[in-house]
């Protein structure tokens, strides 16, 4: 699973349901869309401002027409409802999201010495 990589995109994904949608990458499940339109495809990523990638979709526009697409970008500001597949479990997919986010957080840290201990050198030698 694929975790944000700023700051702000992690804070946010952290302190809203997009986690849960984050934590469905890999499944198959279906968009609705604001203008009447339906994508079904597979997860392949959701951002802090939950632009979904999709593959392997099946897009119906409004009038009930088809077409098969390899992939799909939907803009956050477009999607209307996420269906959550039956075989989910929303409280694990939750908490195991929020571990991978936590990890994250701390590789940072363990990376990065903070700037405001005083002689304290980072390997750039400043």
């Amino acid at each position: 699973m694929e975790v944000s990589h700023s700051v702000k995109e992690r804070t946010i994904s952290e302190n809203s349901l997009i986690i849960l949608l984050q934590g469905l990458q890999g499944q198959v499940t279906t968009v609705d869309l604001r203008d009447e339109s339906v994508a079904h495809g597979r997860i392949d990523n959701v951002d802090a401002f939950m632009n979904i990638r999709l593959a392997q979709v099946t897009y119906t526009d409004r009038w009930g027409h088809q077409v098969e697409l390899d992939d799909l970008f939907v803009t956050g500001r477009n999607v209307r409802y996420v269906h959550i597949p039956d075989n989910v479990n929303i409280t694990a997919t939750i908490e195991q999201q929020l571990q991978v986010i936590h990890r994250q957080s701390q590789l940072e840290c363990l990376e990065e010495p903070p700037s405001w201990i005083p002689g304290l050198k980072t390997e750039s030698g400043a």
